[in-house]
């Protein structure tokens, strides 16, 4: 059995943030590309890169559990969908100016997984949790109130990202190779 090293858990963690956290900048300097552009390299990069990964990680077995199970690969597919819509909708926003709406989302996201969790999976929360609920609620609200409308590109990322979650967890495939087949599909 393979033993845990948390710290190396918090600085891939730590360094998954950064990245995420530059992308912004990689948009922006590439603004002139289409989004649809950017978006089919970055699956079509994904996937071979992805692929690569599985063949020197030598993951035994997963392209015959999925060739053996097509609902699997059917939920795949959808969750593929799910967030590249979601890479869509972010790319466009971070090069259409509208980065406070796209962070908003991802602020948001956390409440719409809550909510789906209680809808369709039955969760219930302490009364702790209903507690920061209800302070990320307000936040939301404050925020929503600063930018003066409905923020649409917020509910579209925070609404596919929390769906996808909810769907991918219909797949039950280790987090590489249900990417690389997410990318592939696409």
């Amino acid at each position: 059995m393979a033993t845990v090293n948390p710290q190396r858990g918090y600085i891939l963690g730590l360094t998954a943030y950064i990245i995420w956290g530059l992308f912004p900048l990689y948009f922006k300097a590439i603004q002139n590309v289409p989004a649809v552009e950017i978006i089919v390299h970055r699956a079509l990069w994904s996937a071979l890169f992805g692929a690569t990964l599985l063949l020197v990680w030598k993951h035994p077995g997963w392209l015959r559990e999925l060739r053996d199970n097509p609902k699997r690969v059917a939920v795949l597919a959808a969750s593929g969908v799910l967030i590249a819509s979601n890479w869509l909708v972010y790319v466009w926003a971070v090069n259409n100016e509208r980065m406070l709406e796209a962070s908003l989302g991802y602020y948001i996201n956390p409440l719409v997984n809550v909510l789906l969790g209680m809808l369709l999976l039955g969760e219930r929360l302490r009364r702790l949790q209903w507690l920061a609920v209800g302070l990320a609620v307000v936040g939301v609200a404050q925020q929503v109130w600063q930018v003066g409308s409905l923020p649409w590109v917020s509910l579209v990322l925070a609404l596919t990202f929390g769906f996808y979650g909810l769907i991918r967890k219909q797949a039950p495939v280790a987090a590489l190779p249900g990417l690389v087949v997410e990318t592939w599909l696409l």
